[in-house]
């Protein structure tokens, strides 16, 4: 192996489009000729970040060897000393010149490997196939080739002043592999809604972002508006402003407004149950809406209330289509249109539930109680200390993601289990109480518990059952709990 320090990492952006990206970015080799006059492109000014060790960079230059990765600088000089100049070689596939801020040129030592720096302008290094290196690109990351060898870090060292040096080419394994970062600022496009009439007031101050992680605020902003009279009318108006960078860079700055004025939404749509209540409805209806925008295909989200006092409590019954409108004094036109299918019982513990509780008790998982096996142990009231240490009355909750209604619920013991003689369900109303349901105490004359009742429908944000003992002789039991109601 040829001794080689240093590995780089890309990020963003290609290196092969990377001549695309800084399009008249000043050359730093320090070559009296242009760039026209010479055997390669515009030069690109990028860091060269290893994929093995973050935040470090192959620098080129100082006069010496070894070539060294270090610590990204963190400010804007020590950034652009560390920098290396691509020069894409005229007339070749993903070939290029690699130059240090100072002018070096990065080339091997000698065919079958080591690093040299030569002091050649770029055109005459381009001339040169032990000054030309290939770029091959996998992902984000890159390889640098000349021949058969490959820039590479020596060791996976990650310390400042690793040595980076060549080795025949891999398969971009992380010590071979590299980043490369434009030093190139890039921005997101601005823009929004503006009614017709005059410009928008534009930001004084937009952020650039670097690929290898800083960001900077970018000020005196040279906008190029367009005419007045493109904010008379509706569509579509972009512009763009340059700034300058930290690091010598000019970033493009986009800026995408659309003129028009709000109007109505557009119909929302949702499903449901014949038979739904009016405060289900209330709960699961969309509470925004998008409201369209003249002149193009822009829609704007805003708070939308509906007018349930309107809606007659009779269309919820039957399956079919229930339009609901928004509120008079809302200020723009806006329909629900509801599809009521035939309703389905489902067990709300199951769709609905996202938290339970449990008073007291030995057992402390409840997935088996909601498992659809009624005879299997899910739950006893086990405590050590004797009956006297165990909780009479005890009680399970589960609390719902949404209020839910509830129509009728069941409580089994398990198969080897006799000992509830009271159950009470309760469910939690709107203001967070519980209550007890129609039904009220239900009391189980028989031995083990099989227990299913029915009540009037109530509106639940959560559901429990209280369970008292027959006997303070042994512990209680439960294998299942549902708590069923209309759904889809």
């Amino acid at each position: 192996m040829t001794k080689s320090g240093g590995v780089l990492r890309a990020t963003g952006v290609g290196v092969l489009g990377l001549s695309l990206i800084a399009a008249g970015l000043a050359s730093t080799a320090g070559s009296a000729a242009s760039a026209a006059d010479l055997g390669v492109g515009e030069p690109q000014l990028v860091l060269i970040e290893s994929a093995h060790a973050t935040g470090k960079t192959a620098v080129i230059g100082d006069g010496e060897l070894p070539l060294t990765s270090r610590t990204i600088a963190a400010d804007p000089e020590g950034v652009r000393a560390q920098a290396v100049s691509m020069y894409p070689v005229d007339g070749a596939d993903a070939a290029y010149v690699l130059s240090s801020a100072e002018g070096e040129i990065l080339a091997l030592a000698a065919p079958e490997g080591g690093l040299a720096l030569l002091d050649i302008a770029p055109d005459a290094a381009a001339s040169d196939p032990l000054a030309v290196w290939t770029v091959t690109e996998h992902d984000d990351r890159v390889m640098f080739h000349n021949g058969g060898s490959t820039l590479n870090l020596f060791g996976w060292n990650t310390a400042d002043g690793a040595e980076i040096g060549t080795y025949a080419p891999g398969d971009f394994g992380n010590n071979e592999s590299w980043r490369v970062h434009p030093v190139q600022g890039t921005a997101d496009t601005i823009g929004g809604l503006v009614a017709p009439g005059a410009a928008p007031e534009l930001p004084a101050t937009v952020t650039a972002r670097y690929g290898w992680g800083p960001t900077a605020p970018l000020t005196d902003i040279a906008w190029q508006m367009p005419a007045d009279d493109a904010w008379q009318r509706d569509g579509i108006v972009e512009f763009s402003g340059t700034a300058a960078g930290p690091y010598g860079d000019t970033v493009r700055i986009d800026a995408r407004y659309t003129v028009g004025t709000v109007g109505d939404a557009v119909e929302s749509s949702m499903t449901s149950y014949a038979g739904v209540m009016v405060d289900t409805l209330r709960q699961i209806a969309p509470r925004t809406v998008e409201r369209t925008v003249s002149g193009s295909q822009m829609t704007v989200t805003a708070d939308v209330r509906w007018d349930w006092d309107a809606v007659d409590p009779g269309a919820l019954t039957r399956e079919g289509e229930v339009l609901v409108h928004a509120a008079p004094d809302l200020g723009f036109a806006a329909t629900l249109r509801i599809a009521l299918t035939a309703p389905r019982e489902v067990n709300q513990l199951l769709t609905g539930a996202r938290t339970w509780q449990l008073h007291v008790n030995g057992s402390t998982d409840l997935g088996a109680l909601t498992d659809g096996d009624r005879d299997a142990r899910a739950f006893d009231t086990w405590r050590s200390g004797g009956a006297a240490n165990r909780a009479n009355p005890n009680w399970v909750a589960y609390y719902f993601d949404r209020p839910r209604q509830i129509t009728r619920a069941a409580l089994f013991e398990p198969s080897d289990a006799d000992n509830i003689g009271t159950v009470t369900f309760q469910y939690r109303n709107m203001r967070g109480g519980w209550e007890d349901v129609s039904t009220g105490p239900l009391v189980n004359e028989g031995g083990r518990l099989a227990l299913e009742t029915a009540f009037t429908p109530v509106m639940a944000t959560g559901f429990r059952a209280v369970i008292e003992h027959k006997s303070d002789a042994t512990w209680m039991a439960l294998s299942e709990f549902e708590a069923w109601g209309p759904g889809l």
